[in-house]
């Protein structure tokens, strides 16, 4: 068995607690009565309604409802739910059933609780199923289970074709293999496609490139665009900007933002900020967290 770092694997966007968003109001009278009267389709559509609205015994319900009648995306969605409830062998049966039945999806978030559980191998053969369907995210994976094994090459080929497919974390792994390569401008490219649907890594990293090359108000715009994304590095940065142009105030506000995202770095430059403004305790208490975050092992 091998590690798989956690935080390098996409699971769907319903697994990532992407729900519908319910306008105010809606009447679901008409769809309530049709899963009332066994239309699996209706419940499964009740049951993301439900979900999006908070209400995730009733969603569970009737995603169960679907899943038992056979509907297999709502064998995904109830993976899901339970996954959220940390019910994580429940979630892998569920997952397993629609996986089996032929959905993309299902398959790719097995493999992903697959690969974070350890079993490696079953994990990347279900990305495969799920990536001859087309299944973007998988070939994300695939790339980033790559990358652990140390084959760029193939890391590259399934960045790439993820990319295509339309992943945003493809095109932004896929940006750091080509900046890596010293194909500056095509990386841009693909951090700049990846930013524009919202990964604020790829933001981050295409900032980096326009300061590199001097552009500081591009490097600006990119970074405060992944700041409010919540970019820690970003904030940061955008912090340094405004000390180095003298605005400790602006700095300040920035560096703050970005501490108590968990940025060490601003931790550090917060507390000799505060103390030249006379907040000695305010300095004290971003020293002693920093130590804390470089130690987190200690008492």
């Amino acid at each position: 068995m091998q590690d798989v770092d956690a935080r390098s694997i996409s699971a769907g966007d319903f697994c990532r607690g992407s729900l519908p968003v319910e306008p105010p109001g809606r009447n679901h009278d008409g769809l309530r009565a049709a899963a009332a009267a066994g239309d699996p389709d209706a419940m499964h559509s009740l049951g993301r309604v439900l979900a999006g609205q908070g209400d995730g015994e009733g969603s569970r319900t009737w995603s169960r409802r679907a899943a038992e009648a056979g509907h297999l995306e709502a064998m995904d969605t109830l993976g899901c739910l339970l996954l959220a409830d940390q019910q994580t062998d429940g979630a892998a049966a569920w997952f397993r059933r629609a996986a089996h039945g032929g959905y993309p999806g299902a398959m790719s978030n097995l493999a992903a609780l697959l690969a974070q559980q350890g079993e490696v191998e079953e994990a990347r053969a279900w990305w495969l199923s799920a990536a001859a369907e087309g299944h973007a995210a998988a070939m994300y994976n695939l790339g980033a289970l790559s990358v652990v094994q140390g084959d760029t090459q193939e890391a590259f080929r399934w960045y790439e074709r993820g990319a295509q497919a339309g992943n945003p974390d493809a095109m932004h792994c896929l940006g750091s293999l080509l900046e890596e390569r010293e194909d500056a401008a095509l990386a841009e490219a693909w951090y700049e496609r990846a930013g524009a649907r919202g990964n604020p890594v790829a933001l981050f990293k295409r900032g980096a490139l326009r300061y590199r090359h001097g552009h500081i108000d591009a490097a600006r715009v990119c970074w405060q665009l992944a700041a409010e994304r919540g970019d820690a590095t970003a904030m940061f940065n955008l912090g340094a900007l405004e000390h180095g142009r003298g605005d400790s105030k602006e700095a300040r506000a920035w560096w703050q933002r970005a501490a108590e995202a968990g940025d060490t770095d601003a931790m550090r430059h917060l507390g000799p900020l505060l103390e030249e403004e006379g907040d000695t305790e305010g300095a004290r208490a971003w020293h002693q967290r920093a130590e804390e975050a470089d130690s987190p092992g200690s008492v």
